[in-house]
């Protein structure tokens, strides 16, 4: 049977920690916007996590690609409507931008973290 090191469900362990983090956040942030709406991007943001975190390489591209997105939009949202947001929203979008692009990186370039995605691919294939 494989087993995973320590170092790698460390970093699963980031990666969930900052999932969170954002989910809380965005939450937060569509909870003062009152943008009911949103709650359905969440909702499938949220079925793509469960996915990356099984190691599922398309969800782990998808989600790279949300956040991607996610940081472009929301800095031009601030941009565009930078009078017309509350002080809350401005730094809370910016916060989670910023928030969204740690993601990117750390997901492309966290070795311990590949390790733990091929370990998840690895069990899938054994069972």
């Amino acid at each position: 049977m494989i087993q995973t090191d320590s170092s790698a469900l460390q970093a699963r362990n980031r990666l969930l920690a900052m999932f969170v983090l954002t989910c809380i956040l965005d939450t937060a942030l569509v909870i003062l916007a009152r943008d009911r709406w949103a709650f359905g991007r969440i909702a499938f943001t949220l079925i793509v996590i469960y996915f990356v975190l099984q190691g599922r390489t398309w969800a782990k591209w998808l989600l790279i690609g949300i956040c991607s997105v996610l940081v472009v939009l929301l800095i031009a949202m601030v941009v565009a409507l930078n009078t017309k947001l509350s002080i809350a929203l401005t730094l809370g979008s910016l916060l989670l931008s910023v928030l969204s692009a740690v993601i990117v990186i750390y997901m492309l370039r966290s070795q311990d973290l590949s390790r733990y995605f091929a370990y998840k691919r690895q069990s899938h294939r054994l069972n």
